[in-house]
């Protein structure tokens, strides 16, 4: 196995100590590939605690004021460690960011090592992710596939030092602003047309249940069923050649050229599923597909518009909160052990690719059914 390049330095981020800081560092430092002499701890606010956990693993902490209220502080925490890491380590050209709640796989920095090259050479990437936020048990089956996305992760990724000391430090929110530091990251003005790259299988599990913007009820929801990978190490798919119609490519397929080309050929290969039957039913998905792709088209009219994108989302149990993890208005995931490739019609640049006889399925929101014009229509499929 390759190892992460010295010109990167972990992050680890750190309030107050609870056993999931313990729990965390533990899963980090056994995780094959780890050199602590990488790893800096940082600390908001002068806690005995969490920098005696620091110690007792032998890692650097780094202790600082306190900023800003509930999220402002957050991101404030955010910015100064960042700021902090680049600055104590002029030489670092990359930085890996990590939170205190979270589990790395085996393969953790392998995974960073294998795709750090991406980031390096396509200008159109924004970050490599090693979490995926629609990545569940039911919709996770290959730890070698990569995704790009157009929304930035977070949750263990890695951060270019050239973006954040010409882009983003420079215009990161003040104390006083009350933004979620990776919401403000996501927003159009700053990843400007950029993707990040993600993993089909996670390298990272949350299992934190409480913090201010977390609960046991949400972790419950939304994170306990999340997949993370096993394995020790993993060839990743698509980076240096890969195996696509059966013929061997040697192309980097990440890039974002080649991607648009791999993905015309992986449409070719599916199957469009039935969309007379309701999205929801559990016979929607065919048992009988065996690996087979399959497409879905969704109402989806604009780039917000993830109202019924997100009740549908809701039928496959996946992140249905807001939109995350799609790319060009198209969502990948597996179910049934099958790709499927989610459209948004008209938005996405690949509505055309659906086929004259077949309808956009969205489902109306129980709100909505209550209206007298849902009433009237008496049905919750609707087909434009």
């Amino acid at each position: 196995m390759k190892s992460v390049s010295r010109l990167i330095f972990l992050i680890f981020f750190m309030i107050k100590v609870k056993f999931s800081e313990f729990k965390s560092l533990r899963s980090l430092l056994t995780a094959p590939g780890v050199n602590p002499e990488m790893i800096t701890v940082f600390i908001d606010g002068y806690y005995e605690e969490p920098l005696a956990v620091t110690k007792l693993f032998g890692l650097r902490g780094i202790q600082h004021t306190p900023l800003g209220v509930k999220n402002a502080r957050i991101s404030q925490h955010y910015k100064a460690s960042l700021t902090a890491t680049f600055n104590i380590f002029p030489s670092a050209k990359y930085a890996i960011i990590l939170e205190e709640d979270l589990d790395v796989s085996p393969d953790f920095f392998s995974y960073f090592s294998q795709t750090l090259r991406l980031l390096e050479e396509d200008p159109s990437i924004f970050c490599v992710s090693a979490w995926n936020d629609q990545g569940y048990e039911h919709t996770s089956a290959d730890p070698s596939l990569l995704y790009r996305v157009e929304t930035m992760p977070g949750l263990g990724w890695i951060l270019k030092r050239e973006l954040y000391k010409e882009e983003l430090e420079p215009k990161w929110p003040t104390p006083e602003k009350m933004w979620d530091w990776d919401m403000w990251m996501r927003l159009p003005d700053i990843r400007k047309g950029r993707e990040c790259i993600i993993p089909d299988v996670s390298r990272t599990y949350h299992f934190g249940s409480s913090g201010l913007n977390m609960n046991s009820f949400f972790q419950d929801s939304y994170f306990k069923k999340h997949s993370m990978n096993t394995l020790s190490y993993v060839e990743l798919k698509d980076i240096d050649r890969s195996y696509c119609l059966l013929a061997l490519v040697t192309t980097e397929l990440l890039k974002k050229k080649a991607y648009e080309e791999l993905l015309y050929s992986l449409f070719k290969k599916s199957v469009v599923l039935d969309h007379s039957k309701n999205v929801c039913d559990d016979d929607f998905i065919p048992d009988n597909l065996y690996g087979t792709p399959v497409l879905l088209f969704i109402k989806m009219e604009h780039s917000r518009d993830f109202l019924y994108v997100a009740t549908n989302r809701k039928c496959f149990r996946i992140w249905d909160l807001d939109g995350r993890g799609y790319h060009k208005g198209m969502w990948r995931f597996h179910i049934k052990e099958s790709p499927i490739f989610v459209i948004g019609v008209p938005y996405s640049t690949y509505s055309h690719i659906k086929p004259k006889d077949v309808t956009p399925i969205f489902i109306l929101p129980k709100e909505k059914e209550k209206s007298p014009k849902a009433r009237k229509r008496r049905m919750v499929i609707k087909r434009r």
